[in-house]
């Protein structure tokens, strides 16, 4: 099977069997289109594709794709109880908190760090309530970027100048500062709201996340494919072949 991931900016290919991640392969959203994902996905026309969606255009080609496409939300429903408006949650903020009810039965909090950082939130019983969405760290390095005027764009790495002398090292830094304290206050304000303890862990997930992690002062389970995962759980429970 294939599990694709489609958001905003990248599209996350990953090949799986028995349950296991075998490889995986991106494609800028930008450059998405028939020919680039045929050219991924290749010819084994026997290989179930299950794709999880936040990009309409992207959605209808793959249902034009002459292959056994599975689309999450529309042809496997997502069994989780939803008080957000349907209309505009994404599905992978569904998918990515029915995969931390499964692996993670007591997280309330899950924080996706995408093309935008997205808050979501559990109930007792598992409910999706809703969430938040922040801009995302690579986005706003991204525009930071296009107004430093600088000759080339800036690569995001950790800063060790504690007061930064120059435009990289002030952007690198003030992302590193700025999302971490704002991360941990946010999630230290909603574990009081939620009246969660200390040791109850938030699960957090997307390649960004990494850069803030070393920073992060609240207990935490990092789950890089968690919406991958969630696809593969729902894959099993709904046996698509």
């Amino acid at each position: 099977m294939i599990a694709v991931d489609v958001g905003n900016t990248i599209l996350h290919f990953t090949w799986i069997a028995q349950g296991k991640i075998i490889k995986t392969r991106q494609l800028a959203t930008g450059k998405a289109n028939r020919e680039a994902i045929k050219r991924i996905i290749g010819k084994d026309i026997n290989q179930p594709i299950l794709a999880c969606s936040v990009v309409p255009h992207i959605t209808r080609v793959f249902k034009n794709i002459k292959r056994k496409i599975y689309i999450i939300g529309k042809d496997i429903k997502i069994p989780l109880k939803c008080f957000y408006d349907k209309r505009h949650v994404g599905i992978d903020r569904l998918v990515g908190a029915y995969a931390a009810k499964t692996l993670y039965p007591e997280s309330r909090i899950i924080i996706d760090f995408g093309t935008a950082i997205t808050f979501d939130f559990l109930s007792k019983r598992g409910d999706y309530q809703g969430g938040f969405i922040l801009p995302g760290i690579g986005s706003t390095l991204r525009v930071l970027s296009s107004c430093a005027l600088l000759p080339d764009k800036i690569i995001l790495r950790k800063s060790k100048t504690l007061i930064p002398k120059d435009t990289r090292e002030s952007i690198n830094r003030g992302i590193a500062e700025g999302f971490s304290v704002m991360l941990n206050a946010l999630v230290k304000k909603y574990k009081r709201i939620l009246k969660l303890s200390a040791k109850d862990k938030v699960v957090i997930t997307g390649g960004d996340a990494k850069f803030i992690l070393p920073k992060i002062e609240f207990s935490y389970q990092y789950e890089p494919f968690l919406v991958i995962k969630g696809m593969v759980i729902l894959a099993k429970k709904f046996s698509p072949q």
